[in-house]
């Protein structure tokens, strides 16, 4: 297809106009270059496309005449019908729009993306970079369609789509050239960048440079169920001792059991200070964790979806906490790196939890410090936790949220309630007591 613009604008050139007032009542209509009506040869014949689709396009001040030129009759058809029909049904939307190149749409979606975390800004440009821009960055938005979007999932749950890689070390970063993906990627991933890809096609149909989002409805592979990891009380001990065996230092015991007793993820307790601590009432504000920014430098930020909350702290967690920040100020990090400072969990997790969690003979469980929530979780509610007191716990969203996790680990209570039916029932129906019998009255004595 090509565009015939002889004027700016698209505008067709007056001596043209003629031949639009053939057909006053068409908005759009298809004409042909090389041949007349007649069938006589024109001037032009065997020069440029032979198909032009011409239509009156309204525009504040009025009409204006657009043009496009096409090789193929039936494309030029196609093209003139529906525009005929965008136009009487009063949704017709500049085909030029449709040209932009998808890379420039995503770019003006991200930077409209200034109220995300700096974390999932990065996280954005990154799967945009990698994956999405190397397979769709050149296209015109709108010859994207939904079976190419489907055959490109495919191949990301597969490890051949295109992808381009950082190179690691360089600052500011270079990348190398696009090449096939090094590794396949799993169904949460392809959700991620899916899903992104949605939304900046939403982001293009408002702007009216797309007819259809070819995202929407697509299948995507389907996520294992993560297999949760419930630790026993003994279990959370043999770790937290084989941690303290590891590093020679009771901190990092402490450490596992703040995870496995409050639900606080790794980088929430490493942020926490101690002026987040309530000793006497046992209890530690969560308000920042360690995270990212668009750099990719490590920040402190607020937690997950914004939602600060108070953990509960254990008699015996609160005690271990305030041995631990006793020569402490408020301003001070309650998990200190040896020489001072905040610990980083890339450096912790390799150099105390793969370790101690081997020494504890738990490797075989597939535990990662994040995983602790459900041993948090499971604890709470075998004490008698109920929903809304582990949703605060655990930071999530909505208490459907959270029984859509853990609901199964709440004990069944119908037959409790099928008792307690029943108990009421059998009050409501039982025959009154009979009414007393009245006494005679006693005769008075001397009558």
């Amino acid at each position: 297809m090509e565009d015939a613009t002889h004027l700016p604008g698209n505008q067709v050139h007056p001596s043209a106009q003629d031949d639009y007032r053939e057909d006053l009542m068409a908005h759009a209509w298809v004409e042909d270059q090389w041949v007349s009506k007649e069938g006589d040869k024109l001037a032009r014949h065997g020069i440029g496309s032979r198909w032009h689709v011409r239509w009156r396009e309204p525009t504040e001040d009025g009409t204006r005449f657009r043009d496009r030129a096409f090789a193929k009759k039936t494309d030029a058809e196609e093209f003139a019908t529906k525009i005929d029909n965008d136009l009487r049904a009063s949704v017709y939307r500049d085909p030029d729009l449709g040209k932009a190149p998808f890379r420039e749409i995503a770019e003006q979606w991200l930077a409209a993306h200034l109220s995300v975390r700096d974390s999932t800004a990065a996280r954005y440009e990154r799967e945009l970079r990698m994956y999405t821009l190397p397979k769709f960055g050149h296209r015109p938005i709108n010859t994207i369609t939904r079976a190419e979007v489907a055959a490109w999932v495919a191949d990301l749950h597969h490890g051949r789509a295109p992808a381009r890689y950082k190179i690691r070390g360089t600052k500011p970063p270079e990348f190398l050239p696009v090449q096939q993906m090094r590794n396949r990627l799993g169904a949460s991933s392809i959700e991620h960048i899916v899903t992104n890809l949605g939304a900046i096609m939403k982001w293009a149909l408002v702007e009216g440079r797309i007819d259809r989002n070819p995202v929407v409805g697509l299948s995507l592979p389907k996520a294992e169920s993560e297999e949760h990891v419930y630790l026993t009380h003994q279990q959370v001990r043999d770790l937290a001792d084989a941690a303290e065996r590891v590093t020679g230092v009771h901190q990092d015991a402490v450490l596992i059991y703040a995870l496995a007793y409050t639900g606080m993820r790794i980088n929430e307790a490493l942020a926490a200070k101690t002026g987040a601590l309530d000793l006497v009432g046992r209890k530690l504000r969560v308000v920042k964790t360690w995270t990212v920014d668009k750099d990719g430098a490590r920040v402190l930020g607020p937690p997950k979806s914004h939602e600060r909350r108070t953990v509960p702290l254990t008699a015996f967690l609160a005690k271990e906490l305030a041995a631990l920040v006793k020569d402490s100020g408020p301003g001070d990090f309650i998990f200190q790196a040896k020489r001072g400072g905040p610990i980083h969990d890339h450096n912790w997790r390799p150099r105390v939890w793969d370790k101690a969690v081997k020494e504890a003979g738990l490797d075989g469980l597939g535990l990662t410090p994040h995983k602790m929530r459900h041993t948090a979780a499971s604890a709470a509610i075998a004490a008698g936790a109920d929903v809304k007191v582990v949703q605060q716990m655990l930071g999530h969203a909505s208490a459907a949220m959270t029984l859509d996790v853990y609901g199964h680990l709440w004990p069944s209570r119908l037959g409790e309630v099928a008792d307690a039916m029943e108990e009421a029932r059998r009050n409501a129906l039982a025959p009154l007591p009979p009414a007393p019998v009245p006494r005679p009255a006693a005769p008075i004595m001397g009558m």
